[in-house]
């Protein structure tokens, strides 16, 4: 069973939502344990595996679903924070294995950005855009992911009487210090200078899947997170979608209106 003295913190996500970020940011607000997408390593690579990643990457017989639900709820008596980023889309079909005691968050992304971010670093594995569609929907994800963050947010309003704390990527870019405090405001977390600078590493701190860890260094994923140093505050630019083909652009028609729901229910900045 979870202790009562550390905050903890679930962030959930689909992936390019700028959530390795969030856990680079996180990670620096001073006396905190983080998971690192333990769910990932369930789903794509643990003994409960549903999703199949077509890379020799050693199977983890650590992640086991049970296993990692017992990590979460471990006892962390000396830390002032607990969190977890992960994705939605690993805990469908497993809610029951979600941890208790925790304060559950979303970041989320134009749908536009996200497949087109996904599609730039599955170009780096070999896959075409057609293959990327093809495993998108072969990991039984709906949305594009975006849709099982809708599922989630639905069953966790029904299990804890509340819903997620859901922060828009684009608004944290525009105003990164008004959006984390308004972020850490209804999240009723204490805010921290620290969560907006931070110095960048080479080696990962962070309790992750090894299988992840893995297949993240093929694909690159954690590249830009790990080598920066804090938030800037800029203004999102808009996706050129002209060459785009058309089954990204299909992807994308078919994530945007679970988008829209969580985007009308997100943090907005206090005047």
């Amino acid at each position: 069973m979870a202790d009562s003295k550390p905050k903890r913190l679930a962030l959930w996500s689909t992936a390019r939502c700028l959530s390795t970020a969030m856990v680079m940011s996180f990670g620096n607000y001073g006396n905190v344990e983080v998971f690192n997408e333990l769910y990932a390593g369930a789903a794509s690579f643990g003994p409960d595996a549903t999703i199949h990643i077509p890379l020799p990457i050693k199977v983890d017989d650590e992640m086991s679903y049970a296993e990692v639900k017992a990590l979460l709820e471990a006892d962390y008596p000396t830390r002032d924070l607990v969190f977890i980023k992960d994705l939605a889309s690993n805990v469908t079909g497993w809610y029951d294995k979600l941890p208790t005691g925790y304060t559950h968050a979303f970041i989320i992304r134009n749908p536009e950005k996200t497949v087109s971010s996904n599609m730039r670093l599955t170009e780096r594995t070999g896959l075409t855009a057609d293959q990327y569609v093809q495993f998108v929907k072969s990991t039984g994800m709906t949305g594009g992911g975006f849709g099982d963050l809708v599922k989630l947010a639905e069953h966790l309003e029904s299990w804890l009487g509340k819903p997620p704390v859901i922060l828009d990527a684009d608004d944290l870019q525009r105003d990164p210090e008004k959006m984390l405090r308004a972020f850490c405001k209804a999240l009723d977390l204490p805010f921290r200078e620290s969560l907006l600078k931070w110095e960048p590493i080479t080696e990962i701190p962070w309790n992750n899947s090894k299988a992840m860890l893995a297949f993240h260094k093929i694909n690159g994923a954690y590249e830009n997170a790990l080598k920066s140093s804090g938030w800037v505050a800029s203004d999102p630019k808009p996706v050129d979608l002209s060459g785009l083909p058309q089954v990204l652009r299909e992807l994308i028609d078919e994530a945007r209106p679970f988008y829209e729901i969580l985007h009308g229910k997100r943090v907005k900045p206090e005047n």
